[in-house]
């Protein structure tokens, strides 16, 4: 079977985690509160993204943020003056250093180099194993007297885990914000309630009751305030609620955040670095599904309404090809895979098809997690007779 190699440059890899903004846009990630925990467990989802987190700071051969939960430290990159050992909460962008390529110039502008030995020539580090908090600042805490938040419960979700609290928050669904790395799937009902820079998931009551019957798939339904009593759990990273009562809210703008969103740290533009079928493949199933891998994690919200392919017709000697039709992808169509930084395209050619040119085109507006643009990209194959 003859193939020919497509024409991809491999670019540098760097990522931020998505969002549901419009992908035409460079993404801007608001700060969003964090555990010690949740940023190691899930280091591509917090990826490059901006956060707040509260832990013990303690200084020695290299600054490093310990949690009391978890038996891992992360280190701290100070690009000014840091205080005094002890109870800090910090404002820093979280950075997983075996998710972007040695030649990446942020590793060294970042400071993230000097976590690293023998970086130029060494082995380089697999995701997850050197992690690192860029600080734009860090203020002392002291314990906290006020009734639990879903910001306190948020950051310091062991002070709390096991006790029965209150709290009021904005509707946000099925997580249709992208604010969360996963759910916890304790019930059908899953959904997540947001204040200023955090949010928690409530678990084990559909959110229905008196004055109130809100669907967790509609954004519409998130314009709603709730009060909702129940036991904090903790694990896997995760922080939720186990819901006992609900009720509704008058809207809270105290706890919406004020802070500017931080300018992203945009990183190389994303390539194709890999498809099956290669470009100019011939004989391809029918059944085929096209896999392309590209360099950089990607938005998945940018793919919608932004891929596509036409089969064009065998062209005879001496006359172009005729394209014999053109589709855009559905949702179910296209599906990706943020832990490979893969897609996968599911054409679902027919018999009429066979033998005939396919052409796949990514459009212009897909984009990495923090805004770099793809290029637009086609790749070319015949179809075969099965």
């Amino acid at each position: 079977m003859m193939k020919r190699l497509a024409g991809v440059i491999v670019a540098v890899v760097v990522a931020l985690s998505t969002t549901a903004a419009p992908a035409s846009a460079q993404t801007v990630q608001a700060r969003r509160a964090a555990t010690v925990s949740a940023l190691l467990t899930f280091a591509g989802f917090f990826q490059g993204q901006p956060v707040v987190v509260r832990g013990n700071l303690a200084t020695r051969d290299q600054a490093v943020l310990i949690s009391a939960s978890v038996e891992r430290a992360i280190p701290l990159i100070f690009n000014g003056p840091s205080p005094a050992d002890g109870p800090v909460e910090v404002r820093a962008s979280f950075w997983d250093v075996g998710r972007l390529q040695r030649d990446d110039p942020r590793i060294q502008s970042l400071g993230l180099g000097r976590l690293l030995s023998n970086a130029a020539e060494g082995e380089w580090p697999r995701p997850g194993e050197v992690v690192a908090l860029v600080v734009t600042d860090a203020i002392p805490v002291k314990p906290e007297e006020s009734s639990p938040s879903i910001r306190l419960i948020a950051l310091e979700p062991s002070r709390y885990v096991g006790q029965r609290v209150k709290v009021t928050g904005q509707f946000r669904g099925r997580n249709l914000y992208g604010e969360m790395p996963q759910a916890p799937g304790r019930s059908q009902w899953d959904f997540v309630l947001h204040a200023a820079d955090a949010g928690v998931w409530v678990t084990g009551m559909r959110p229905r009751g008196k004055d109130l019957n809100l669907d967790i798939d509609k954004r519409v339904d998130t314009s709603r305030w709730l009060e909702v009593i129940g036991v904090v759990r903790e694990g896997r990273g995760l922080v939720w609620i186990e819901a006992q009562q609900f009720s509704t809210a008058t809207p809270d703008t105290s706890m919406r955040s004020t802070e500017a969103a931080p300018a992203p740290v945009a990183g190389p533009p994303p390539v194709v670095i890999f498809s099956d079928p290669e470009e100019g493949e011939t004989g391809v199933s029918l059944k085929a599904v096209v896999r392309l891998q590209f360099s950089r994690d990607m938005n998945p919200e940018s793919f919608k309404g932004r891929v596509h392919w036409h089969y064009q017709s065998v062209a005879t000697p001496g006359q172009p090809p005729v394209e014999v039709t053109s589709e855009r992808a559905n949702a179910t169509q296209v599906g990706y895979d943020g832990s490979k930084r893969s897609l996968e395209i599911r054409i679902n050619a027919d018999e009429a098809a066979k033998y005939q040119d396919v052409y796949v085109q990514l459009d212009e507006g897909i984009v990495a997690t923090d805004g770099a643009k793809l290029v637009p990209w086609k790749l070319s194959f015949i179809l075969g007779a099965q």
